[in-house]
């Protein structure tokens, strides 16, 4: 890599040249050490309150800002809004979805991929089918620990966030382009789960910064060597009407009837998620 990917979070200009260019970036000192323990904190709660979740495993939540008053707080705070306005090119904008991760010390590297759905062929079979499918940026990803290589984090392929770009030799994608594999490994084991990839960046990351990919960027948790937390929130121009075939869930009812007046224009088309959704 010779290039830089580190940004004031102020420096609107350079992170959307970053993003339009390699597909990534890294925000520095988003958020100060005491929101991270409060994020972590509050991931802790709601995931495993009473720490029993077991090592080499990990947990999700798929819509943190309905349960995480903290991700509110943020609303408050002008210069993360305004990056936020600048990464929509919009100020008119609203939550789309937001999600918590916890992994434990032992858990393996994941699988190369792209979370974007716009290309799934056929019928749409989960709710990422209806929500993964716009161009705006896909990982805005509080890395809470830091993310770096020897302990646990994120790597991407540079360069990977166009429509047409092509894996390496000696590699493909699936029909709907969110797996790699090796071609000589087949496709039977899952996408390829190593980091000796032409083109794979493991980011370098402190707690507190925001790490931010494309749409379309490959991706892929690096193996866990400690207890891990991560969490994010996408907003979309509320110019962007989506259809989804689900209620709004009680959940995301019972965070709008709790929020403070102040927030609740952010929620303006918000559909929340049913993860349990099929056709």
């Amino acid at each position: 890599m010779s290039y830089n990917i580190y940004f004031d979070k102020t420096d609107h200009a350079g992170i959307r040249l970053a993003l339009d260019t390699y597909g990534y970036c890294v925000v520095s000192k988003v958020i100060g050490l005491d929101r991270v323990q409060q994020f972590k904190d509050e991931i802790d709660r709601l995931l495993d309150p009473d720490r029993s979740l077991p090592l080499a495993s990990s947990k999700y939540h798929l819509a943190f800002a309905e349960e995480c008053t903290a991700m509110w707080d943020m609303v408050d705070d002008a210069d993360y809004m305004n990056l936020r306005y600048a990464l929509n090119g919009d100020r008119n904008i609203c939550l789309h979805r937001s999600a918590a991760i916890l992994r434990t010390a032992g858990e393996p590297m994941g699988g190369w991929h792209s979370d974007h759905c716009g290309r799934v062929k056929g019928p749409k079979t989960h709710a990422n089918d209806f929500l993964n499918v716009y161009t705006f940026e896909s990982g805005a990803w509080f890395y809470l620990n830091g993310s770096h290589p020897d302990r646990s984090g994120i790597a991407v392929l540079e360069n990977s966030h166009t429509e047409d770009w092509t894996p390496p030799d000696g590699f493909h994608l699936d029909e709907e382009r969110r797996y790699i594999f090796r071609d000589d490994l087949g496709e039977s084991k899952g996408s390829y789960s190593q980091l000796d990839i032409p083109g794979a960046v493991p980011v370098v990351s402190d707690p507190g910064d925001m790490i931010l990919f494309s749409a379309l960027t490959y991706h892929v948790n690096m193996a866990t060597n400690e207890r891990r937390y991560t969490c994010a929130a996408a907003f979309r121009p509320k110019s962007i009407k989506v259809d989804v075939p689900w209620a709004l869930p009680e959940s995301a009812r019972n965070m709008i009837n709790r929020l403070p007046a102040r927030y609740l224009p952010f929620t303006e088309g918000y559909t929340g998620i049913d993860p349990n959704w099929k056709p």
